[in-house]
C-alpha cells in the first residue's frame, strides 16, 4: 500500500550540527497492517512518520502510494488519504470552534468546501452518532467549544476526526504519551476499535513497549535511523518485553541504555 524505498533524511547537513536522522530505510506497509514503531530517542521514529505524512521531504529515496510516487506531494494533498494524530491533545482541534464545527472540517478534509456548509441537520445527526461511539457523552455537547474539553476528550475527538474521512492510512505519533495512564488506556482501546471497525491501515509510534506488544499485527524497532527489527504474524504472538530487549541485543550486540525504551506501563 505504502512503500519507502531507500529513504534518507539529514538535518543541518554540512554543519557541525549535522544529524543523520534516517539512513536508507526500506519498508513496505501492507493494506490492513497495524504497525507499532518503537526505539529510543533519536532513533528516527517520528521523522519516518513525518515523511510518510508529507511533513518532511526525504533527502534521498522515494515514497510510493500504490504505484504512485508521492515523495514530493505535500501534506495537505496527502490529507485526502492519510490521517494523522499527534502527541499533543490540543493540536488536533481548534479550541475556539465547536465540536460539530471541528468535525465538519475533518469530514471535508482534502476538499475545497467551506466547513460551515457541512454543519446541517443531517450531518449533525451523523456527528452525534459517531461521537456516541466514544462513550464520553460528547454527542450531547455538539455546540460546546473544543477548548472546554479535557485532554483525553480532545484526543479522543481528534482520533475520531482523523478516521472520519475514511483515510487509507492512519498515522499516530505517540498520541497517548501526554495522557494519564487511565485516559491513555481509554484512548488506546478506542484507537484499536476504530482501526478494526473501519478496516484501517495504521502505523503508531510509541515509547510504550507494552502498547507495542498488545496492539497491532507488526512491530518495527528502530535504532540510529535504521529499522533493525520487523516482527509480524505468529512471531509477534506471545512476545514479552524481555524478548524484545533480547532481540535488540542480539541484532546490535549491545544492551539498551535509554530508559525511555524500557517503559512498560
Amino acid at each position: 500500500m505504502i512503500e519507502l524505498q531507500n529513504i534518507k533524511k539529514v538535518f543541518n547537513a554540512g554543519t557541525v550540527n549535522e544529524n543523520i536522522a534516517i539512513q536508507g530505510i526500506d519498508l513496505k506497509i501492507e493494506k490492513g497492517d497495524f504497525i507499532t514503531v518503537i526505539g529510543s530517542n533519536g532513533a528516527g521514529k517520528s521523522t519516518m512518520l513525518s515523511i510518510v505524512a508529507g511533513f518532511q521531504t526525504p533527502d534521498g529515496g522515494r515514497v510510493l502510494f500504490g504505484d504512485k510516487d508521492i515523495t514530493k506531494v505535500p501534506e495537505y494533498k496527502r490529507a485526502e488519504y492519510i490521517g494523522v494524530v499527534f502527541q499533543d491533545p490540543l493540536s488536533g482541534t481548534a479550541k475556539s470552534l465547536s465540536i460539530e464545527e471541528n468535525m465538519a472540517i475533518a469530514a471535508k478534509r482534502g476538499t475545497k468546501r467551506w466547513f460551515r456548509r457541512g454543519v446541517n441537520s443531517k450531518n449533525r445527526k451523523y456527528f452525534a452518532e459517531r461521537l456516541k461511539e466514544l462513550g464520553l457523552g460528547l454527542e450531547e455537547r455538539l455546540k460546546a467549544n473544543a477548548g472546554l474539553l479535557s485532554g483525553g476528550q480532545r484526543q479522543s475527538l481528534t482520533l475520531l476526526m482523523a478516521a472520519m474521512a475514511n483515510p487509507e492510512m492512519l498515522l499516530l505519533d505517540e498520541h497517548t504519551a501526554a495522557l494519564d495512564p487511565k485516559t491513555a488506556e481509554l484512548v488506546m482501546n478506542l484507537t484499536d476499535k476504530l482501526i478494526k471497525d473501519m478496516g484501517l491501515t495504521a502505523m503508531m509510534v510509541t515509547h510504550n513497549m507494552k502498547q507495542a506488544l498488545d496492539f497491532g499485527n507488526r512491530i518495527i524497532m528502530m535504532h540510529e535511523g535504521q529499522i533493525i527489527l520487523d516482527i509480524k504474524g505468529e512471531e509477534k504472538q506471545g512476545l514479552t518485553i524481555p524478548d524484545l530487549l533480547g532481540m535488540f541485543e542480539k541484532v546490535r550486540g549491545v544492551g539498551i541504555t535509554d530508559d525511555k525504551l524500557l517503559l512498560s506501563k
